[in-house]
């Protein structure tokens, strides 16, 4: 003779029929952080140094030198190199900065581009370098062109980033492009990285990449 099914067993089928199996899916790898910490670091110095140089040749083309000082943001005991009246010989803090920012020639108003803006930063040096050309276009006359070479150091102070050295020199001979710097992203990849020789055998910065 069968004995017949308990009463919650019974009970416990008729529920698991009713029912729609529950399917268990592995947690997908987006749900992790995959960024790695230095690199993001890396990346926003480098941002915030772009930053700075953009708006330092934005406000000497505006003709507004203080704004430019405030921007590229020295220390008082900066190294400045370069610039005609200065006769080769370098100037230290930011009253030397002044004056060599005055010496360049910039037909203000003028639209200032950077077309290949170079940063690199060492978080561990707490150190950030950029080398870039400047192009002022008079926006009130049609003079040539004004080019103007900067490169320079960072150091970075209690999470600030400081000049702390920076030379400027005449472009006369013109460099081999005319595109804006517009770089979208803070990646290596938009600030251009080949160079081309341009005329004597002088080397000038290449076309930027976006």
């Amino acid at each position: 003779m069968r004995r017949p099914f308990p009463a919650a067993a019974a009970a416990l089928l008729v529920a698991l029929a009713g029912c729609d199996l529950m399917k268990v899916e592995r947690t997908p790898r987006s749900f992790y952080t995959q960024r790695d910490p230095a690199r993001i670091d890396q990346q926003e110095a480098a941002s915030e140094i772009r930053a700075r140089v953009r708006n330092f040749a934005e406000e000497m083309g505006r003709g507004n030198r203080a704004r430019a000082m405030t921007a590229i943001n020295p220390t008082e005991d900066v190294l400045v190199i370069g610039s005609d009246a200065a006769g080769g010989v370098a100037r230290i803090g930011v009253r030397g900065l002044a004056a060599a920012l005055d010496s360049v020639p910039v037909p203000a108003p003028a639209v200032a581009r950077t077309p290949d803006l170079r940063v690199e930063v060492g978080l561990r040096e707490q150190t950030g370098w950029f080398s870039t050309p400047i192009q002022f276009i008079g926006a009130a006359s049609s003079a040539p062109d004004q080019w103007l070479r900067a490169s320079g150091v960072f150091s970075q102070d209690r999470g600030d980033w400081k000049l702390v050295q920076i030379h400027l020199s005449r472009a006369y001979v013109a460099p081999a492009t005319t595109r804006a710097d517009s770089a979208r992203r803070d990646t290596a990849a938009n600030d251009s990285t080949g160079r081309r020789p341009g005329p004597r055998g002088a080397r000038t910065p290449s076309r930027s990449r976006e």
